[in-house]
């Protein structure tokens, strides 16, 4: 009798399941991103949802919870209803903010379920349009003559903005560059007015400056070069062939999420960002095309926790 009711149970339970599989999404859909509007991540996320939500025939709502570099937004998700109606859209900071602080209020992985890789982002390494470097390796031999006179701007202890930067630093073998703790924002703007020497800003963030010749680009970040600026060479080819910085853009829903919502949500996304309609758009954001589906993707994230905590490690960003 026990171990009827135990069968019984198990195939209730996987019935209830695909019902509820079968019969999503019934109601809206939150795709919460933990950090502010217009960043690239968001243009991601809302190219999405324009989609989805006719496809879905139910509203897909993109929503922010910012704050603590994208904690708060991700605990909300990790304790929200393994139901298949809210979706945690993010970067980095998902993998890196138990690194950086020590501990948070959930664990990124056994918290949650992968979906999708969505895209990539590339960094590009900038100065303002009246410096006198003209290469990523004018910038490291002006640092080797002149310790302690060269600055960054970051958005933060632990931002891509720093970690790229100091990862340079560190490769390059240029100790005693400064920083500039600023908000992304402000980061930017110290760059265009010269207050710092050099910055590395997401492409779809510094697009704009670097056209009105506010900026100059150096560099990309990435291990190839970008589509959007193909005359533009990588570090790599700059002289420093082990560096690469690739962002990402992924998205998670709570642990116990049933798997028939996962795959058929990753499948919808997977179609989406493999589409003529994105491709226009990464090249006009400098967005890389990098979408991995729910199971490549999750076979990928013990390689990728292990390199953004090197690159946590060599910074010297971790807090103890």
């Amino acid at each position: 009798m026990t171990v009827f009711r135990i069968w019984l149970a198990t195939g209730l339970l996987a019935f209830s399941a695909m019902a509820q599989a079968n019969d999503w999404p019934a109601r809206p859909v939150t795709f919460l991103e933990p950090y502010g509007p217009g960043t690239a991540l968001d243009a991601v996320t809302r190219f999405l949802s324009e989609r989805l939500s006719p496809q879905w025939r139910v509203p897909v709502v993109v929503d922010y919870k910012a704050g603590a570099n994208g904690i708060i937004g991700t605990e909300w998700v990790a304790r929200a209803p393994a139901d298949g109606y809210t979706f945690l859209v993010t970067g980095p900071g998902h993998f890196t903010n138990e690194l950086l602080v020590g501990k948070v209020p959930f664990d990124p992985v056994k918290d949650f379920k992968p979906v999708a890789r969505l895209a990539s982002v590339m960094l590009v390494l900038a100065v303002p349009k009246a410096s006198p470097f003209q290469s990523a390796k004018d910038i490291v031999e002006h640092a080797r003559k002149n310790p302690g006179k060269l600055t960054y701007a970051s958005g933060g202890r632990g931002s891509s903005q720093h970690l790229s930067a100091a990862s340079f630093a560190h490769m390059a073998g240029i100790g005693g560059v400064g920083v500039a703790w600023k908000a992304g924002g402000q980061a930017l703007t110290d760059t265009i007015g010269g207050q710092v020497s050099f910055s590395f800003v997401a492409l779809a963030t510094a697009a704009s400056q670097l056209k009105a010749g506010n900026l100059r680009a150096l560099a990309v970040t990435g291990p190839r070069r970008s589509g959007s600026l193909p005359d533009l060479p990588t570090l790599a080819e700059s002289g420093y062939p082990r560096y690469e910085f690739f962002s990402f853009n992924a998205v998670f829903v709570p642990a116990g999420t049933p798997d028939d919502i996962v795959r058929k949500v990753s499948d919808m996304m997977g179609v989406h960002m493999r589409s003529p309609a994105f491709a226009e758009l990464a090249l006009a954001q400098g967005i890389e095309l990098d979408f991995a589906d729910a199971a490549t993707w999750a076979a990928a994230i013990p390689g990728e926790r292990a390199k953004w905590a090197e690159m946590i490690r060599v910074s010297g960003a971790r807090l103890e």
